[in-house]
């Protein structure tokens, strides 16, 4: 962990905490405390211990300040959007299999990304245009055994979109095994997982069963606000490796909650 990371975590930390901490692993520190208070110098003590508590429980510790939060809703629980097409002027969203949320953010930096590494079979979208979404489907043709239509494709989020209860959802697709990281490179908190979304056989139509199968990777910067999302079909090994190699830089624009009409999203990796 940096050492901008490990303050950052230690002023987060509540003071209830550290005491607690202490109160059950007094060896954390081997001063006593009724001495530094004397000393006036209670703060140096609880930075002290609040870096020993840190150090001691490691990971652990790190992944309480995780700026992504994950939960598996309720198939009864509603989302709703606003979409006009509908009658009732909006839709409900049920049975999601996984919802994101992200810290409160007032304000959120826009960004826009340039792809600094693409597969061979998708090398004609890497060029110098920075853009704030970018597809794949058109390229489908290129991997014969794809079981869907989507290659690859990325797109940016404002975490104020999703303040006062707002969500990444995905909605169709079940997720594996999820693994969470952090990228230092890219001053990234990570989340990725495979994906999959199965169809029952319809002899109806003629048609088989078969499992739609998709890689998704959140890359996540809480000081700056911004989420951006890969999903695709190209394997996860290649999908890290365009992650890893994005180029990413602040339009100059700040996004707010109120700049959002709708504030939940899907992040099933569809066409475009």
């Amino acid at each position: 962990m940096k050492r901008e990371q490990l303050s950052k975590v230690i002023c987060n930390i509540d003071e209830r905490q550290i005491a607690e901490a202490y109160q059950f692993n007094p060896d954390l520190c081997s001063d006593s405390p009724e001495r530094i208070v004397h000393m006036s110098k209670k703060r140096i003590f609880t930075f002290a211990l609040a870096a020993a508590l840190i150090l001691s429980l490691g990971i652990a510790a790190y992944a309480a300040f995780f700026s992504m939060t994950r939960r598996v809703p309720e198939k009864s629980e509603t989302f709703r959007i606003n979409w006009e097409p509908n009658p009732s002027g909006y839709l409900d969203w049920s049975n999601a299999k996984l919802a994101i949320t992200f810290p409160e953010t007032a304000e959120s930096k826009e960004i826009e990304f340039r792809p600094g590494w693409l597969p061979d079979e998708l090398s004609s979208l890497k060029n110098e245009l920075w853009r704030n979404r970018l597809t794949a489907e058109g390229l489908a043709d290129k991997y014969p055994d794809m079981t869907g239509s989507q290659p690859l494709l990325i797109e940016t989020y404002s975490m104020s979109q999703f303040n006062n209860g707002g969500a990444l959802l995905l909605l169709y697709y079940v997720p594996d095994e999820i693994i969470e990281d952090h990228w230092d490179d890219l001053s990234v908190d990570v989340m990725r997982f495979h994906c999959t979304q199965h169809f029952d056989a319809r002899p109806e139509h003629n048609i088989d069963e078969y499992t739609l199968e998709q890689d998704i990777i959140l890359l996540s910067n809480a000081d700056e606000g911004w989420v951006v999302r890969l999903a695709g079909e190209i394997g996860m090994d290649q999908l890290v490796k365009v992650a890893k190699n994005l180029e990413i830089r602040e339009t100059g624009n700040v996004m707010t909650y109120d700049d959002f009409e709708n504030h939940y999203n899907f992040m099933d990796g569809g066409v475009g």
